[in-house]
């Protein structure tokens, strides 16, 4: 394929090929992440990964098929504040359906959808095996700077706080350092900062480990919209985690481009 975007190739050219490739849909969000941070900040971030990938793609010869971002997804947790663009469950579950039955009616055998937010994770975990019953694609959901990360960010040039690693999973030192290495220009430098929540302190279940899930709305754990410690973040950290969570992707790639269920 000449070009790694499927919306620049026609009808019959898919047709040909798509049973050879690997259908990639980039998913994000449109809301907000504290005062320091603009809306697009998900959306941005997942862009900035597909483009890595994409290069890495043609450098390597992987078959893989970018579809056009989608930058909303389900992030009511933060409709207190405005800007936050969202979809219920429901809606968005459907329209990812819809785009996965698009993707098996062209031919497609695999499907990935890569996540930019933490908010459509367990959507995108329920829609990946419904696609697999009702279409019979092989479809997975992958998650950077979320699940698939390095264990110790210290190997990385990367250190985190222990409170940072544990509670910093919103407008953050990960993501502000990314947005700094890719939108430098949007970052408020002087809104930054520390809001951790207090509501967990003393507990040994309640965070964010995901041993007890927990319904909560962004007022409920944070003042100012962000959960974490922005401050002292760099493009530098940023440019790190973008290659070395890349490279974990693109090994993730690798890993479902050779899988075959048992049979196959």
């Amino acid at each position: 394929m000449n070009s790694p975007f499927l919306w620049e190739h026609t009808s019959n050219e898919i047709r040909d090929t798509a049973r050879g490739l690997i259908a990639v849909q980039p998913v994000a969000s449109v809301e907000q992440h504290g005062p320091h941070l603009p809306l697009g900040t998900d959306s941005m971030i997942v862009s900035a990964f597909a483009e890595r990938l994409r290069r890495r793609f043609q450098e390597e010869g992987f078959p893989g098929l970018f579809l056009p971002l989608m930058p909303y997804g389900k992030s009511n947790e933060h409709i207190n504040y405005p800007g936050t663009i969202t979809y219920s469950a429901q809606t968005f579950m459907s329209v990812l359906m819809d785009i996965g039955r698009s993707c098996a009616r062209a031919g497609f055998k695999k499907m990935v959808f890569l996540n930019g937010h933490g908010g459509n994770h367990e959507v995108l975990d329920v829609v990946c095996r419904e696609l697999r019953i009702e279409t019979g694609m092989h479809v997975f959901a992958l998650h950077p700077l979320i699940t698939l990360m390095p264990e110790d960010p210290a190997t990385i040039g990367c250190p985190l706080t222990p409170e940072e690693a544990k509670l910093g999973i919103h407008g953050g030192r990960i993501e502000t350092s990314v947005i700094m290495r890719t939108h430098p220009e949007l970052v408020r430098e002087d809104k930054m900062a520390q809001d951790y929540p207090t509501c967990f302190d003393g507990c040994d279940y309640l965070d964010f480990s995901g041993k007890v899930s927990y319904g909560w709305m962004t007022q409920d754990i944070s003042r100012n919209g962000a959960v974490g410690d922005p401050v002292g973040s760099t493009p530098e950290e940023g440019e790190r985690w973008l290659a070395s969570v890349t490279d974990m992707l693109y090994r993730a790639f690798e890993e479902i481009r050779s899988f075959r269920r048992l049979g196959e």
